[in-house]
């Protein structure tokens, strides 16, 4: 009897720990934003092409989904013969590694080589993050 309270005050306590998600799904299209880069009038530009489940559950049995994306700058500058271009297809993903095992996030993106990518409650993305020439870009839309 003694065990049963036990096991049954483990489990009550292990739910009351959940980590709950909205299931909020980023919004596929593109998105685009003007920031200047080594003094150059830029466009950034992200297209989310393609949203899949990954099928694998965090901790806490929450889906994570991968998130294939394309990322683009272009801008120059004539006078001064100075031209900025990129383009990148990244895979963004919302499982992350915590302490506890992992933890699937609905506003926040991350790709194995660095870009990062965040969202809005409603799937549209508000920021996206990554290395242009050893410099960080940061594009806000």
């Amino acid at each position: 009897m003694k065990h049963l309270i036990i096991g049954l005050i483990a489990a009550f306590s292990m739910s009351a720990f959940a980590h709950k998600i909205e299931g909020t799904l980023i919004l596929k299209g593109s998105i685009k934003s003007k920031i200047v880069v080594n003094t150059v009038k830029t466009n950034c530009k992200l297209k989310i092409e393609k949203v899949k489940n990954l099928m694998v559950e965090d901790s806490f049995g929450n889906p994570a989904y991968n998130v294939r994306a394309k990322i683009s700058l272009d801008g120059e500058d004539l006078s001064r013969n100075i031209s900025v271009k990129f383009d990148k297809e990244v895979w963004f993903n919302n499982l992350f590694t915590v302490a506890s095992g992992t933890e699937v996030r609905d506003f926040d993106y991350a790709a194995a080589d660095g870009p990062k990518m965040k969202i809005d409650s409603e799937g549209r993305v508000i920021f996206v993050s990554f290395l242009y020439n050893s410099r960080s870009i940061n594009c806000v839309f």
